[in-house]
């Protein structure tokens, strides 16, 4: 039992010691995104609208969108969640499906719809461009435009904590690994955290006589163990989006991007509004998040649910016969709690132990580093685990 614990300490310095600064990377990005809307929203606010009354319908929001950038091109519009919120219209720059495809790739989304954007997928890839037009939604007013790009801090934070600044690799490459890491940093952490008997008392706090090591390591264990389930949880979650189809989130040969096709025909395509209607049928009591207008004539237009801040479901609609072709209903699957775990949608409460639980990685760093420092100074082998060297400080 003995040399186990010793080669679990062995395992899970060296691990913290090698990619600590990566995961401290990786955690600092990943908090600054639990609440990137609303740093986003602080940091460059949207247009708000004024108008009270009816809104208008979709497809006349469509045409003022289209009439505003002078094309017909592909757009996708969200739809105002709360009274005083502008319709949100994205031309150009978006995936055909414009729904489950970005995960990670919300850095050319537009302004305030960061994680909806991901959610929902409505990010065009890691290259794609695009305009953001906020219109009022009873008046029709345009109420301004600005080219569909985060917050330079919060676009290197996504590109960071999506794929490690190495494009569409580095997500399957270096962030699925670096999960990988931090889950065995964890479960190989509870082992070492386990208090010997009668140590019971002392294991889930600092004490304030506690100094030097000692102090390190208190607070290195007692912050584990107490973000031990959180920890957990992000880091499997963090594993399962980055390896999709390695962990079965999704079945085999599964294309999220994948939009059904449709028989173009010379008749007059349906707008927004008749889409909604038409996709309403299909799941009764949930209400809209956005809708993705193709600019290909032979793919269908999708319409966006959703439930928890992820997809609740996904209706792709005939634009010509006004058919719901198919309903992609992602909510009970494995994946769809996998993204609000991860990201902290699943309330206020979880929203916040995921931001203290993405801090928790720069601490371990900077203990454990100090740690390791201490003992080389003192010449301790690094194969003996912290309490046996603090016994020895103790007797003499």
């Amino acid at each position: 039992m003995i040399s186990l614990r010793r080669t679990l300490f062995t395992v899970h310095m060296w691990i913290g010691l090698i990619l600590g600064l990566l995961l401290a990377a990786l955690g600092l990005s990943g908090s600054l995104l639990v609440y990137d809307d609303a740093l986003a929203d602080l940091l460059n606010p949207p247009p708000r609208a004024a108008t009270q009354g009816q809104p208008l319908p979709l497809s006349m929001i469509q045409d003022i969108a289209q009439e505003t950038v002078g094309h017909s091109g592909q757009m996708q519009i969200f739809l105002p969640q709360k009274p005083g919120d502008a319709i949100s219209v994205r031309m150009g720059g978006i995936s055909p499906m414009g729904n489950m495809a970005g995960m990670n790739n919300a850095n050319q989304r537009p302004h305030g719809e960061g994680r909806r954007r991901r959610r929902e997928g409505a990010s065009g890839g890691e290259g794609g461009r695009g305009l953001q037009i906020f219109i009022d939604p009873v008046s029709g007013e345009v109420l301004g435009t600005r080219t569909a790009l985060l917050p330079p801090i919060l676009t290197f934070a996504h590109q960071l904590h999506g794929n490690f600044l190495m494009g569409r690799d580095g997500r399957s490459l270096v962030v699925g690994w670096l999960g990988v890491a931090m889950l065995l940093l964890g479960l190989s952490g509870l082992v070492l955290w386990w208090p010997r008997r009668g140590q019971w008392k002392y294991a889930f706090l600092v004490r304030s006589t506690a100094q030097g090591v000692r102090f390190h390591r208190e607070l290195h264990a007692a912050t584990g163990i107490w973000i031990f389930i959180i920890f957990l949880c992000v880091s499997f979650s963090g594993v399962v989006l980055a390896w999709p189809q390695t962990m079965g989130a999704n079945p085999p040969g599964f294309n999220p991007r994948a939009v059904p096709a449709v028989e173009a025909s010379g008749g007059k395509r349906l707008g927004a509004t008749e889409a909604i209607i038409a996709a309403s049928a299909a799941v009764p009591g949930l209400s809209p998040r956005s809708v993705t207008i193709p600019v290909r004539p032979d793919q269908a237009i999708s319409v966006n649910y959703l439930s928890n801040g992820a997809v609740a479901a996904t209706v792709f609609v005939d634009p010509y016969r006004g058919k719901v072709l198919s309903v992609r209903d992602p909510s009970g699957s494995f994946m769809a709690w996998m993204r609000p775990v991860h990201q902290g949608n699943l309330g206020p409460v979880w929203k916040f132990l995921v931001f203290l639980t993405g801090l928790a990685p720069s601490l371990f760093v900077v203990t454990g580093i100090l740690m390791w420092w201490k003992k080389r100074k003192r010449h301790v082998p690094m194969s003996m685990p912290l309490p046996d060297v603090l016994e020895g400080e103790a007797a003499t």
